[in-house]
């Protein structure tokens, strides 16, 4: 072996044999100040747990406020008239319906499809009228894809033709009961006059708005009416993941023709995607506001520390010790606390979000609120502890500490030994 070779051997083993004692020197060295490493890793597990919990209850009441929206109106994708969106006027249908549900009902992308058709009419039971929007649908269908079914409190759901499930609103309005009869009269797709008599099979509750003005009719009650054969105004489809919704959509435009437009919930019922953004930013907000805190008391911690240490550092620098490896034993420090409290915050978390993802929490909304402003609030919330959860807010508060300790550390380059040795 060369006397080159030899020298550089050295030179590794006494790096080693450093960084060997970092680890050990570090760990006594947080434990000089018992009471301030404890609050400090008590900043950090209860900083950790809070960010966890608002993440995960956040993440949880997605899901459940987009499945409430889209399976009591738009459905997560849809195929409709291009003009029909804006304008929903009779005339603007899509055809052959039945032979495109036929294939749609083979996509494995899909977990379930209908079509709907739609038209604003005048109901009646003589003497008492009023105007009312009217739904056809395929009452087997709106069993996989709706909620609709499951709102009826008086009756049934719809089985057959001839028949109408209308508001408790409505019914009161109109006096009607089940088993009483409703007729319908609009304008048809050319213009003349559509119209039909149904009988009341069942009464459903749901918000205020939609019991006054919504009717639900068979899809074949309603072709033949206003004179729509084989039509309908929409294609509706589910998805495993409203979030994700790529393969429904290349499913569904596999069957869409000219003249015709793909949308999705987002698109299609924008007040809930809106809503989710503002709640995303506003709690990232709150999440990135109770980082900051935990991040300076991390700061505080070390800037105590330093101060502590002058005379300690300034030993160390006299003696020949690299300002670099003092800032390297800093930086072990920190490190080493962000663990303890990432590993306390953690086991934390688990304790309290782990038996509300089966139990829920559940919202104490009153049947008024819900009959309002909230109809798509759900009325439990199962925590998601998801990666993206555990893993956000160690990896922003170890970052932010590394950081900040630093910024700290910057000084030890500053440090005048003669000055720091003359330190109490």
């Amino acid at each position: 072996m060369s006397e080159t070779d030899s020298i550089r051997l050295k030179g590794q083993s006494h790096r080693a044999s450093h960084g060997a004692l970092f680890l050990p020197v570090a760990w006594r060295n947080l434990w000089r100040n018992r009471r301030r490493t404890f609050l400090t890793v008590g900043a950090i597990a209860f900083g950790m747990l809070i960010v966890q919990v608002l993440m995960s209850i956040q993440s949880g009441s997605y899901g459940p406020m987009i499945a409430l929206a889209t399976r009591m109106g738009s459905g997560h994708i849809q195929i409709l008239h291009e003009s029909f969106h804006d304008e929903p006027r009779i005339e603007y249908a899509i055809t052959n319906i039945n032979d495109r549900l036929n294939e749609l009902d083979r996509a494995r992308e899909l977990e379930g499809v209908t079509a709907r058709a739609e038209a604003f009419a005048l109901v009646s039971n003589d003497p008492h009228t009023t105007a009312a929007l009217v739904n056809g649908v395929i009452p087997e269908r709106e069993l996989a894809v709706s909620d609709w079914p499951t709102k009826v409190v008086k009756g049934s759901y719809l089985t057959g033709e001839n028949q109408a499930l209308i508001g408790a609103v409505l019914a009161r309005n109109l006096q009607l009961d089940v088993g009483g009869e409703i007729v319908i009269l609009g304008t048809n797709a050319d213009g003349g006059i559509g119209a039909a008599v149904a009988e009341i099979c069942g009464i459903f509750e749901g918000t205020t708005e939609l019991e006054r003005a919504v009717i639900q009719i068979d899809l074949g009650t309603f072709q033949e009416a206003f004179d729509m054969p084989d039509q309908a105004h929409r294609i509706v489809a589910l998805v495993d993941d409203p979030m994700s919704m790529d393969d429904g959509l290349a499913a569904l435009e596999q069957v869409r023709v000219d003249g015709e437009v793909l949308m999705d919930w987002t698109e299609l019922m924008p007040e809930i995607s809106e809503g989710i953004e503002i709640d995303i930013v506003s709690n990232a907000v709150l999440q990135f506001v109770l980082i900051l805190i935990v991040v300076l008391s991390i700061m505080n911690t070390f800037v105590m520390t330093l101060f502590e240490r002058t005379r300690e550092y300034g030993v160390m620098f006299a003696i020949g010790t690299k300002r670099i490896l003092a800032y390297r034993m800093t930086l072990i420090e920190v490190v080493l606390l962000w663990i303890v409290g990432v590993i306390c915050g953690g086991l934390l978390t688990c304790l309290l979000v782990g038996p509300l993802m089966y139990t829920g929490i559940v919202i104490p909304v009153s049947e008024d609120a819900i009959q309002s402003q909230f109809a798509f609030m759900p009325t439990a919330i199962y925590p998601d502890f998801s990666w993206w959860v555990i893993f956000t807010a160690p990896a922003a508060i170890g970052i932010g500490a590394v950081i900040s300790v630093s910024l700290v550390a910057f000084r030890l380059t500053r440090l005048d030994i003669t000055e720091a040795l003359r330190s109490e």
